[in-house]
């Protein structure tokens, strides 16, 4: 049975993961995998809360194949490979790198469902439940779907003594506030994506400031590049 604290995890607490999901290619053969910055919730003591938008490939994934990966990890580059990918890159980044996973056989899904190779831990979950909520964000009122996930397998492949400094946390903020400039982008909005810029130019001076992260520098890179491209 899974505990939840061997992991770390406390009841409510919001965590950044990185969600893999999988697609199966039309000729039955290949699997697809596709990973994506999340956050989850544990509740009830044994359950995973996760609410993708209905635009993602995790939400398409879910809905289909309703299973899904929860990796932990303490790569802040690798949350921004993840965040930042899209099918029209401008920085050729279409894709998680495919160096990054690796599969987990499960016999009661005859499937190889993907992870993250360099997680310190993955969950591999199954659809319990769907909600259909109405949220509010930085960039408007949305409408969304909370999955609640039963686990089904877990994995500790190392101890993580990696605690989130500043400088990891301020990387975490900024790739959010990339993600949330380009739809401010895309609708205009040029008050908001202007107060996002601002946010964002905080954060990386911080960032930069402190020096020594060798991971956080690498994710702001992309990131810059992500911006000058949007």
């Amino acid at each position: 049975m899974f505990n939840y604290q061997d992991f770390g995890l406390k009841e409510g607490n919001l965590y950044e993961i990185i969600a893999t999901t999988y697609s199966i290619t039309k000729n039955g053969k290949e699997i697809k995998p596709n990973a994506s910055c999340m956050g989850i919730r544990m509740i009830d003591g044994e359950q995973i809360q996760i609410s993708p938008f209905y635009s993602t490939i995790t939400y398409k994934n879910l809905k289909e194949y309703s299973t899904i990966a929860i990796n932990f990890v303490d790569d802040i580059y690798l949350y921004a490979l993840a965040a930042l990918k899209e099918p029209d890159s401008l920085i050729n980044l279409t894709d998680f790198p495919s160096k990054y996973y690796d599969f987990k056989y499960l016999e009661s899904r005859a499937m190889d469902v993907p992870y993250i190779n360099k997680a310190w831990a993955y969950l591999i979950c199954e659809v319990s439940e769907q909600l259909q909520k109405v949220k509010e964000s930085a960039v408007g009122e949305y409408k969304t779907t909370e999955f609640r996930l039963n686990i089904i397998f877990s994995k500790k492949l190392k101890e993580s003594y990696n605690l989130f400094n500043r400088a990891d946390n301020l990387a975490i903020e900024s790739i959010i506030l990339a993600t949330r400039m380009k739809v401010a982008k895309r609708t205009n909005n040029l008050d908001l994506y202007n107060k996002f810029l601002a946010q964002l130019t905080s954060f990386i001076n911080s960032i930069e400031r402190f020096g020594k992260n060798r991971k956080a520098l690498k994710a702001i890179n992309l990131v810059k590049r992500f911006i000058k491209n949007i």
